[in-house]
């Protein structure tokens, strides 16, 4: 059997039982199922979102807030001899902050050390903002 024989057998009268109304008919169904398959497809995401919203925004059960005693600032520890002048302001600015921040919260926090970084990141504060900022999730 040739190729020509089996196409005139398979092909020709298929295509030429297809009529205009049949055409119109598989073109309108398959419309319509695609549209239908989108507007469920939205309904479901967008329902996820009101649960998931609504999940998240119930307000936690305040606890009790104690009243904070005052504590003793945290003691400041000794830096290492450098040679920048201002490297010793700057530690104990470090120290102040870690200290206010412990008596906010009710506790004590000590400085150990102050170490440089030896390895800055490959990108800069900026960009590391922008990237948290655009991959936020929604």
């Amino acid at each position: 059997m040739d190729l020509m024989n089996l196409i005139s057998k398979t092909l020709i009268p298929a295509a030429e039982e297809m009529t205009l109304s049949y055409v119109t008919a598989v073109v309108i169904t398959g419309l319509t199922v695609v549209f239908l398959g989108l507007v469920i497809l939205i309904l479901f995401v967008w329902a996820f979102g009101k649960i998931f919203t609504r999940k998240n925004s119930r307000p936690a059960q305040p606890k009790p807030a104690a009243a904070p005693t005052p504590k003793p600032a945290a003691p400041v520890a000794a830096a290492k001899p450098v040679t920048d002048d201002n490297q010793d302001e700057v530690i104990a600015v470090i120290a102040a902050a870690v200290a206010a921040m412990g008596e906010s919260e009710g506790k004590t926090y000590k400085l150990k050390s102050v170490k440089a970084v030896k390895n800055k990141p490959s990108r800069s504060a900026w960009s590391l903002a922008g990237i948290q900022n655009d991959t936020t999730p929604f």
